[in-house]
């Protein structure tokens, strides 16, 4: 399988499908389940915190309108449980839905992509006890960088900037990935991918939320790592850790994924 086609089909929610665009008429459907278990922050602690889990079931979908204009969207049906001072709050129901575009400026020796990305938080209520969103509208737009290495495999790198309505803070985010065939049945991916909050000064604001998932300004990175099997031409198997690798005024954790991917 060509290795922008691997980048493509092996590319994981939220960080999308790297630079490269679908090709005109082509699906990529990822159907994944994931849970993701926290007992510690980054930086100050709220006080009585003891576990947080998100147990979700996530579609994201890819649609090749033109060869370099790709039409991408998810979603995801979920499950939180919060427990404080032994006290557990539960909360089900989807939570934000994002859509954007990809649009590829060039294709040659290497493939660079600009995206435009739009977060749509109106299937849930922000004011519930343990909300699944934070009900504010985001608008992303970020800069993709993709270079076939051949045989090696591929290498990606990524920079956006967030604007986040209401009171949450923009971001700036950054991602870089390297993927690779083992067999031709088998790949592996490895991203480090980045939110740094844009706020000025050295200090993040107070940030008590009700879902400790969803602070109004936090810095992340995640190191995330993926074993893939290519069952056919059509189906694709993938098991994802994620490792809340640093940050700060955001919960450490580790995040699990067994995904199916469709394409065609």
């Amino acid at each position: 399988m060509p290795v922008a086609l691997c980048a493509l089909i092996a590319a994981p929610m939220p960080a999308f499908a790297g630079a490269w665009t679908a090709k005109k008429g082509s699906a990529y459907n990822k159907f994944a389940i994931n849970t993701f278990d926290s007992s510690a922050s980054f930086g100050p602690e709220q006080e009585g915190f003891e576990e947080f889990t998100d147990l979700n079931f996530t579609y994201y979908g890819e649609y090749g309108i033109t060869d370099d204009l790709t039409l991408f969207g998810s979603a995801a049906l979920k499950r939180l449980t919060r427990t404080d001072f032994g006290n557990e709050v539960t909360n089900e129901g989807f939570g934000d839905v994002d859509l954007g575009l990809r649009y590829n400026f060039y294709n040659d020796d290497f493939v660079l992509s600009g995206q435009f990305l739009f977060k749509a938080p109106y299937l849930y209520d922000e004011d519930a006890d343990l909300p699944l969103g934070n009900g504010q509208e985001d608008y992303e737009f970020r800069l993709l960088f993709g270079k076939s290495l051949g045989k090696l495999g591929y290498f990606g790198a990524e920079a956006g900037y967030r604007f986040r309505a209401g009171d949450p803070v923009d971001e700036f985010r950054y991602l870089i990935e390297y993927g690779f065939d083992v067999t031709d049945n088998v790949y592996l991916r490895a991203k480090l991918d980045g939110t740094l909050n844009a706020q000025s000064g050295n200090n993040l604001i107070d940030t008590q939320s009700a879902n400790p998932a969803l602070p109004l300004a936090f810095d992340l990175g995640k190191l995330e790592a993926t074993a893939g099997w290519k069952i056919n031409e059509d189906f694709v198997g993938e098991f994802t850790v994620t490792s809340n690798l640093y940050g700060d005024n955001t919960l450490r954790g580790t995040n699990f994924q067994f995904a199916v991917v469709y394409s065609f």
